[in-house]
């Protein structure tokens, strides 16, 4: 019998699978090919666009359903869309609030095929370099008249001491409307409430009947809920410290060989 059989790997990729220069280091990308070849099922779990992640799909074997935007869209191992969880009806209101009085906020939304921005800032281009992003300009006509069940994800980007008092801001405004977590310090990412990594796992677990066993490593916040519903959890060394408080396991950091150790631990338990 396969070792790693019944057993799903989740795994983050900025600041976990991915090193900081948005490479996968060798070690990592060789564990995980002795991983699925060994029975396992890899799923990633990232914040970023289906857009942003086409390159590193084509490296990975990926053998499992993944999320993308923070669990608003989920993908089949062939890139094919399974779910897609919309934004509510007062994301348009909740938009104009936070821009009305933060002109300085840039405002991205995603959608399964595209990003539109709503209001240009420096973070939110330097977003859409980093990632080689193509966007679209959001004009007010374009934006009263778009389907907010089409929106995946709602970004607004600027300095950290800004952003971490919107976040706090929109979780009371908001509280049962949209779920608000943030991936870095110049992010504030909204999905629908209840739709995070964690809710995403659960439901890929669903298509996967064969799954015995689950495990996730992650390093940022917008992980929490997907860790939370890990049989093992793990978090780099890189980690943000609340992150690893909460954790099972350390291993070290995205620069060195996290997802190999966990690899390594995994073997081990059988």
């Amino acid at each position: 019998m396969k070792k790693f059989k019944g057993m799903l790997l989740a795994c983050d990729m900025d600041g976990t699978l991915l090193d900081d220069s948005k490479q996968i280091p060798a070690e990592n990308l060789r564990a995980l090919q002795y991983f699925t070849k060994q029975g396992g099922r890899l799923s990633l779990a990232t914040g970023r666009s289906p857009h942003a992640i086409g390159t590193y799909i084509d490296q990975l074997p990926v053998n499992a359903p993944y999320s993308v935007m923070n669990g608003s869209l989920i993908c089949d191992e062939n890139r094919k869309i399974l779910y897609c969880s919309g934004m509510p009806y007062e994301t348009k209101e909740m938009i104009e609030h936070v821009l009305l009085n933060n002109s300085q906020f840039g405002c991205e939304v995603f959608t399964a095929e595209t990003a539109l921005i709503r209001q240009m800032s420096d973070h939110t281009l330097q977003h859409m370099h980093k990632l080689h992003l193509d966007y679209q300009m959001l004009s007010n006509e374009q934006f009263a008249k778009s389907a907010t069940a089409d929106w995946c994800t709602v970004n607004f980007t600027g300095e950290p001491a800004q952003i971490t008092a919107l976040t706090q801001d929109l979780l009371i405004r908001y509280p049962h409307v949209f779920d608000v977590t943030s991936s870095m310090p110049t992010f504030c990412e909204i999905t629908a409430a209840g739709v995070n990594k964690g809710s995403a796992l659960r439901n890929i677990v669903e298509y996967l009947p064969d799954v015995e066993r689950v495990f996730a490593i992650g390093d940022s916040y917008n992980d929490e809920s997907m860790l939370q519903e890990a049989q093992i959890s793990f978090a780099p060394a890189n980690a943000e410290p609340k992150v690893l408080q909460n954790v099972n396991m350390t291993v070290s950091s995205n620069n060195d060989r996290a997802v190999a150790d966990m690899i390594e631990y995994l073997e081990k338990i059988g």
